[in-house]
């Protein structure tokens, strides 16, 4: 350990790069595949269980981050259910038309790591920014999977928009 972090600080790191990647993808506008929207819940779940399982060895309760990820999905699956799409049937791709609210739900997965990092190189004095960090994690995370498992269902019923010749 160096200053409190450890490879999991390295892990993080790498994943909200990653996440941040994958979310620029998406809100360029371009038409991809399905597989591609569910990229992004799964590298934003997987970095919110790093930080829960931070927080969980510092003896928080579950029931924190529990909150936050139940009102995460409930808000995305309500977006994500109200979103405009554009599907093609035939080639299996997607573009989805609004991306403004993408943009800031992926925002934080970069801030909850930035959080839990700082919160590390400060001590003990940063463990209430940990804290913060794991729960804003747990919550983007929420919101990205509920959105897209909305999507993911309106997907089979989506009308044909020809996106090859666009």
């Amino acid at each position: 350990m160096i200053f409190h972090l450890n490879l999991l600080h390295l892990v993080l790191f790498l994943g909200a790069a990653a996440a941040m990647y994958l979310a620029l993808r998406e809100i360029r506008g371009r038409a991809m595949r399905h597989y591609r929207l569910f990229l992004l819940p799964a590298v934003a779940t997987l970095l919110a269980l790093i930080l829960l399982l931070f927080e969980l060895a510092a003896r928080q309760p579950p029931w924190v981050f529990g909150g936050p990820f139940a009102l995460g999905l409930a808000v995305g699956a309500a977006r994500g259910a109200t979103m405009l799409l554009e599907v093609d049937q035939m080639w299996h791709l997607v573009r989805p038309t609004s991306r403004r609210a993408l943009f800031w739900v992926s925002l934080a997965v970069p801030v909850a790591v930035a959080l839990e990092i700082g919160g590390a190189l400060a001590g003990p004095p940063g463990n209430l920014w940990r804290l913060a960090g794991a729960v804003l994690a747990s919550l983007a995370a929420g919101l990205l999977v509920g959105r897209a498992a909305a999507v993911g269902v309106r997907l089979w019923r989506a009308p044909h928009v020809n996106l090859r010749r666009r």
